[in-house]
């Protein structure tokens, strides 16, 4: 479950949200749309504890987020961005280095997992062996993907994900991810991501 409880938040001496509140239940989904600026992945950010509000709550599976239980909170999402810097080392050499992150050396990474889900999203299975500077936009998207699928977390915050690819391949995306036993929150204003009888906000 994600909460925000009446947030107030602004930058610059300008207000961004003031009484925001949103609610997504564990297993449920939210759309969040709008304007650039209008504070879309501010939210997502929000959740991850990358920003603190200046009044109201983020409360994560029952727990309002603070410092002391940041970290604990931060292992069962996942943020999956369109805005990519992912290094310079080969596809398989970035996932391996992710799983010896501090809250990931507990998880198993199985090698025909990561090959299995190249194929479903459209990729040659030697691209694990490629390198990072040598593949496009929307395979460094998908190669995001994989590896947050990978890791396996409750929740994924999903930040435009979709925007890189084409059309099958965007069904394909939000298909799997809509058959995970997950909470999602997806900033997209892809049609794919629509007609689930998903809650939709507007900023």
């Amino acid at each position: 479950m994600v909460e925000l409880n009446n947030i107030k938040l602004g930058f610059n001496g300008s207000l961004l949200f003031d009484g925001l509140s949103l609610k997504v239940p564990e297993g449920g989904s939210l759309i969040i749309k709008g304007d650039s600026g209008t504070g879309k992945t501010t939210i997502l950010r929000l959740m991850l504890g990358l920003v603190r509000p200046q009044e109201g709550k983020v409360i994560i599976d029952g727990d309002v987020l603070d410092r002391n239980n940041i970290w604990t909170k931060r292992s069962v999402m996942a943020y999956v961005s369109q805005d990519l810097s992912l290094g310079q080392s080969k596809v398989f050499e970035f996932i391996e280095e992710v799983f010896t992150y501090r809250q990931n050396r507990h998880l198993y990474l199985d090698r025909k997992e990561a090959t299995d889900l190249t194929a479903l999203f459209g990729l040659s299975s030697s691209i694990l062996e490629a390198s990072l500077d040598d593949i496009s936009g929307g395979e460094l998207q998908r190669v995001a993907i994989i590896t947050s699928l990978l890791l396996k977390r409750k929740i994924y915050l999903l930040d435009e994900i979709t925007s890189a690819l084409d059309d099958n391949l965007k069904e394909a995306v939000a298909n799997h991810f809509f058959n995970l036993n997950a909470t999602l929150v997806i900033v997209s204003h892809d049609s794919v991501w629509q007609g689930q009888d998903i809650p939709n906000i507007e900023l």
